[in-house]
């Protein structure tokens, strides 16, 4: 039941200490205002008492205002003398509390206020206390000489404390988000090792089988059309796997969000965009467009994007970008002035390690010149007829970006 009733109030708890330190400190203004009227005769003598409080209600709130507001009026009483004596030492309470708050929860300038408050109380204690063996408060008062160090002493404690803890609260942060990081890298890591290992094995596998059937396509042609019609049936299903591992690994390579990606339709758009950013852009664009499938579109786009922001971050402002869409390739060519060592490579960016696995996975190459101009070269295979012909196809036919291999019963 009382851990029942703890685990209610803990949210609570810090409205219900400031409700408490608020009412402390209004019951103290008006007990000290009722004993400095009575003691004195004298009803302005106690309202002077009653801002005495604010010193144990705000300290931890405002403590710099608790500080200032609590401390005038008792240092007015004994400058203008309480009956002929000084006050009553419980009196000073607040302003021990007042010190405590603006050394342990005030900003820098109130912490040395705070301190200085301290020390001033401090030395005139001494200085009047050690004749008067603590304001005739017996041997053991001079103690009490000291509690203004000791207000001090306990918020910078506190202080410590808390910024301790603050510290320790930053690191568990941090070292979270560094583990979350890690583990992203590992998977990251991961998913590149199975891409380059599927890329590996099952792409180079289809490839071969691709041109083991147009060989034999070619080889029955005449003989048996029938066989030829299946060898042709077999090479383009093989395609459109080909094509589709691709994609998979293009994805599984690179995260990417869901939806529809960018491709030539976007371009141009990408272009207009480079040159409202800043960048003075020359384009080239030699042959008509076309031919690519969607992962090769993207990784076109991404490319293109990729080498424009790189020229825009890091080049003169201007850049040259060169598209050749030939029979069996496009050719692009991004080039823009280096004025220094390229910050890609110096700061150890991905970047270039991106787009040259873009161009790998979508049966390309790229190539990166780093000198007074910085160049990037790209090259992506446009799909191409099975009959070796050079008319355009649809978007959605699988792409033939096959390596060389010595076709079964080929004839020379």
């Amino acid at each position: 039941m009382f851990d029942r009733i703890l685990d209610k109030l803990t949210p609570h708890l810090p409205r219900l200490r400031t409700a408490g330190e608020l009412g402390l400190g209004f019951t103290f203004s008006v007990v000290a205002a009722y004993y400095a009227s009575s003691y004195n005769s004298s009803i302005p003598m106690g309202v002077l008492m009653l801002p005495l409080g604010v010193g144990i209600a705000l300290h931890r709130l405002l403590p710099l205002w608790a500080l200032l507001v609590s401390t005038p009026p008792i240092f007015l009483v004994v400058l203008t003398g309480w009956s002929g004596g000084t006050p009553n030492g419980a009196l000073w309470f607040p302003i021990y509390i007042a010190i405590f708050g603006a050394v342990a929860y005030g900003s820098n300038q109130t912490r040395w206020v705070g301190r200085s408050f301290s020390l001033a109380l401090t030395v005139g204690y001494l200085a009047g206390g050690l004749s008067s063996a603590g304001y005739g408060l017996g041997p053991f008062g001079l103690l009490v000489l000291f509690l203004p160090a000791l207000a001090w002493f306990v918020g910078e404690m506190v202080r410590v404390r808390r910024s301790r803890n603050a510290l320790r609260a930053q690191v568990s942060t941090v070292s979270t988000q560094r583990d979350a990081a890690l583990t992203r890298a590992d998977l990251e890591a991961e998913r590149t090792r199975v891409a380059r290992d599927v890329h590996d094995i099952v792409a180079h596998s289809l490839t071969v089988v691709i041109a083991q059937a147009d060989g034999a396509r070619y080889a029955t042609a005449g003989d048996a059309p029938a066989a030829a019609d299946a060898f042709e049936t077999i090479a383009q299903t093989a395609r459109g796997a080909l094509a589709d591992v691709r994609v998979l690994l293009t994805e599984l390579r690179h995260t990417q969000e869901a939806g529809p990606q960018p491709g030539l339709d976007d371009l141009d758009a990408l272009l207009d965009s480079m040159r409202d950013s800043g960048l003075t852009l020359e384009v080239r664009e030699f042959g008509d467009r076309g031919r690519l499938t969607e992962s090769r579109e993207l990784a076109l786009y991404r490319i293109v994007q990729e080498s424009l922001t790189n020229a825009l971050r890091h080049g003169d402002g201007a850049a040259t970008l060169e598209l050749e869409w030939g029979e069996q390739a496009v050719d692009l060519v991004v080039t823009n002035a280096s004025p220094g060592e390229t910050r890609e490579f110096k700061e150890g960016g991905h970047g270039i390690d991106g787009m040259r696995e873009r161009a790998s996975l979508a049966g390309g190459e790229l190539s990166v010149h780093d000198g007074p101009m910085f160049r990037v070269r790209a090259r992506l295979p446009l799909e191409v007829r099975a009959d070796g012909g050079d008319a355009n196809l649809s978007q959605s036919e699988p792409a033939d970006d096959v390596e060389h291999v010595e076709p079964v019963g080929a004839s020379a």
